[in-house]
């Protein structure tokens, strides 16, 4: 079985848009020359080359995306999961702000993390920053109940 022939199998087969724009180029690169499949896909003709060479090296896996290492983590997964429930549980009415969570961590943990690092941790958490809205001073109670009524999504 010729590799183009395989290509066309495994197009077949995949799903991720991303696999199958590489599998794409991996395609045209056997029959034009890099530079003419990078012009067609928008990208440099060595990224073409590359990806070409993944797939002849490792097959389909090799266009995948290799994991990165990363720097690790300086709160434990677990720490992270009970200081998500604590942060959860809390009355959602008050809400937390960036600097409670920020106290929380420091307090249950001994980790020191910018306000910056907070909102990244918090939105890892499934938690949304959101800023209060005023509400008019002179409006009526009434008004406000029958607005919301209104716009409130059930």
């Amino acid at each position: 079985m010729s590799q183009l022939s395989k290509v066309k199998a495994a197009l077949n087969r995949v799903t991720d848009p991303v696999i199958r724009e590489r599998l794409l180029m991996v395609q045209v690169s056997y029959r034009k020359p890099f530079r003419t499949v990078a012009d067609e896909f928008g990208c440099t003709h060595g990224k073409a080359r590359y990806w070409r060479v993944r797939y002849d090296e490792h097959g389909l896996r090799g266009l995948y995306t290799k994991p990165r290492s990363g720097r690790p983590r300086k709160i434990s997964e677990k720490e992270s999961m009970k200081l998500r429930k604590v942060v959860r549980k809390h009355n959602p009415k008050q809400g937390w702000t960036t600097k409670k969570v920020r106290q929380l961590i420091w307090e249950e943990t001994g980790v020191k993390y910018c306000e910056r690092q907070v909102i990244r941790i918090s939105q890892r958490w499934g938690l949304s920053q959101i800023k209060p809205r005023p509400v008019y001073a002179y409006s009526r109670k009434e008004d406000r109940e029958g607005f919301l009524k209104k716009t409130s999504v059930t």
